[in-house]
């Protein structure tokens, strides 16, 4: 029987707990917003030492904005590790050209907006509208390991520190803790009364502990030190001697020559209205590319015609729509224009009288014409599109994903990606339509062969005859690389893993039978010792992998042997689902979440990838029993 005391135990403890922990949580968002900044007086003279992207970073409250790569890239230029040449009267003709000055002496964000510059040159000269990125999760990646090595300058000149500091994250993890108890408590009263599964209160507390402490941890950016204030404070006064002079904000990226540092720190300070218009290092316009195959740089327009039904469909579909076409023709020109006729005749020899039937007759028959017009067109176009395919070849612009069809559980399948090739000739292109079973085969930058259909734009077949330069992929990478031919060591404690040593882009590809590459989105930290993501050439993810050591381990591996089916003789345990396996060796816990660009593939090798990584998984320390976690 319900006593009076046990909703207040079951319901009213967990919501306490959590409505203390949520009180404390908003209290400490709200202290820790950073401060606003008064300016100093307007002052011509630079107030201090700070590279333009820090200072961007300090007068914007401490926010992270796209003027710290342009500001970044301007005073590259007026340092002359770069020039800027301005061909005629507009500033989107700009070009960037490599003076051959060595960077040896740039920090890691200068050098990452300088290695971009480098890697886009072609004969030394890029463009400067041809900087942007074609990929989002590149662009997305690029700009985050931009962020952080900002971000770390920052903090290393003592002029910016996290929002929440390691002692404010371990009190709120404690004050989780507790409220997770709450939790489990309620739950366990629950359970002891109602004799529901006794594992409930565990999972309960692992779950609330779990997100709590990830919601502590979280980087909720930065805020002001009072070095930082009073650094922002003087370049402030800079800005509003910059402010003061109406012609500098329409200054060109080219005047840096003249302007010299002042440009990029004005950038930095956001008053230079077209420079900051000119450069974008972020995603490129899809409608208006850049391309150098071929030899030199050329500017081509792209059209997407998603509104036409023949793009990009199957042949079986235009056939299908000319048959329908069809029978609507002969019904309205043959049934119902010979039944309109036959009555007309019939009503001239008597007094009825249905002359009035006589347009509506004729316009019956005209559009029964007119689509059995549009029927034969379409059949003698789908006739020449099936025994006529045309083959192209180029290099791939972009790649992006078109069309989905949705689902009520989940995000849906993709069916369709745009795919738009260069072959070095034609200033305006069409996007192709490639299917996702063959959509992973190429990727951004690969020279290709397509065996194609001209009408319906669709890609059959897909042929890489240069693959895309792997240089650029550690732009993808939060930190850099380790020499070539290092190993890992045997044990590994308190290290990050790197993904890259426990599975390739090439073994990916074998198991799912698509061509992936690996990215590496952040900079493993506390619980999470490698997280990466394999994604095909529309940048959809393949497959998803993630190292935990601790709590986070614990409840990855709990979750899997309570959904799962053990895997034997592969690592110290594991187990699969329906979408993922997850494995441990030692304090490790491996799992592998298959994503939405992975298509169909056997759960055996998704199995088979866990044991191939666990194989190269370092211990952190001797190996636990299973119950252990």
């Amino acid at each position: 029987m319900l006593e009076f005391s046990d909703p207040v135990v079951e319901i009213g403890l967990p919501v306490a707990g959590l409505a203390l922990w949520a009180l404390v949580y908003g209290i400490t968002r709200l202290a820790s917003r950073p401060a606003a900044v008064a300016s100093a007086p307007a002052a011509m003279e630079f107030p201090g030492q700070e590279p333009p992207a820090v200072v961007s970073l300090l007068a914007n409250r401490w926010q992270f904005t796209v003027d710290a790569a342009e500001s970044t890239l301007l005073d590259l230029a007026a340092r002359r590790y770069l020039e800027l040449r301005q061909a005629g009267p507009d500033p989107r003709h700009t070009t960037v050209h490599l003076t051959g000055r060595a960077p040896d002496d740039l920090n890691r964000y200068e050098r990452q907006v300088f290695d971009r510059v480098a890697a886009r040159a072609v004969d030394g000269m890029v463009p400067l509208t041809a900087l942007g990125f074609s990929d989002a999760n590149r662009s997305a990646s690029w700009a985050k390991r931009l962020r952080r090595s900002i971000v770390a300058d920052a903090q290393r000149l003592g002029l910016s520190r996290r929002r929440f500091s390691r002692a404010l994250v371990v009190l709120l993890t404690v004050l989780g803790a507790v409220a997770a108890g709450g939790v489990a408590g309620g739950v366990w009263h629950y359970v002891a009364r109602s004799g529901e599964d006794p594992f409930a209160p565990v999972a309960a507390f692992l779950v609330t502990i779990v997100a709590l402490a990830g919601l502590a941890g979280r980087d909720l950016g930065e805020r002001d030190t009072p070095a930082g204030q009073a650094a922002a404070a003087r370049w402030l006064g800079l800005r509003a001697w910059l402010a003061g002079h109406e012609s500098f904000a329409d200054l060109p990226p080219a005047a840096v020559t003249v302007w010299d540092r002042y440009l990029p720190y004005g950038a930095a300070l956001g008053v230079t209205r077209v420079a900051s218009q000119v450069i974008d290092l972020g995603m490129a316009d899809r409608k208006q590319l850049w391309s150098s195959y071929g030899g030199g740089w050329r500017r081509v327009s792209v059209s997407y015609p998603r509104g036409l039904p023949r793009y990009g469909q199957p042949l079986g579909w235009v056939v299908f729509r000319a048959l329908i076409a069809g029978l609507l023709g002969w019904t309205f020109a043959r049934v119902v224009g010979g039944v309109f006729l036959a009555s007309t005749g019939d009503s001239s020899a008597g007094s009825t009288g249905f002359t009035d039937l006589r347009p509506v007759t004729l316009g019956f028959v005209l559009l029964g014409f007119a689509l059995l017009g549009l029927a034969g067109y379409l059949l003698l176009r789908a006739l020449v599109d099936l025994v006529a395919p045309a083959t192209v070849t180029g290099e791939v612009l972009w790649h992006q994903v078109w069309q989905r069809q949705t689902s009520d559980d989940g995000p849906g399948r993709t069916i369709n990606h745009y795919l738009v090739i260069d072959d070095g000739h034609a200033e305006r292109l069409r996007a192709w339509i490639i299917p996702d079973q063959i959509a992973g085969e190429c990727r951004l930058g690969d020279v290709v062969t397509a065996r194609v259909r001209p009408w319906t734009r669709r890609v059959l077949g897909v042929t890489v005859q240069r693959a895309a330069p792997e240089q650029a992929d550690p732009d993808a990478y939060a930190e850099e690389e380790p020499p070539a031919g290092s190993v890992l060591p045997a044990t590994a404690t308190h290290g990050a893993v790197q993904p890259e040593r426990l599975l390739s882009a090439t073994e990916v590809g074998a198991a799912t039978g698509r061509r992936v590459s690996l990215v590496r989105p952040a900079t493993s930290t506390g619980q999470v010792r490698g997280m990466a993501s394999f994604v095909d050439g529309s940048g959809a993810t393949v497959l998803a992998l993630q190292v935990t050591r601790g709590t986070m381990a614990r409840f990855n591996l709990t979750v899997g042997r309570s959904t799962g089916v053990p895997l034997p003789e592969v690592g110290d345990e594991a187990y699969a689902g329906p979408d993922r396996v997850v494995g441990r060796r030692g304090d490790l816990v491996l799992l592998l979440v298959r994503g939405p660009g992975a298509g169909e593939f056997e759960a055996e090798q998704l199995a088979g990838l866990l044991s191939t990584a666990l194989s190269r998984l370092p211990s952190e320390s001797a190996p636990q029993h299973s119950g252990a976690g």
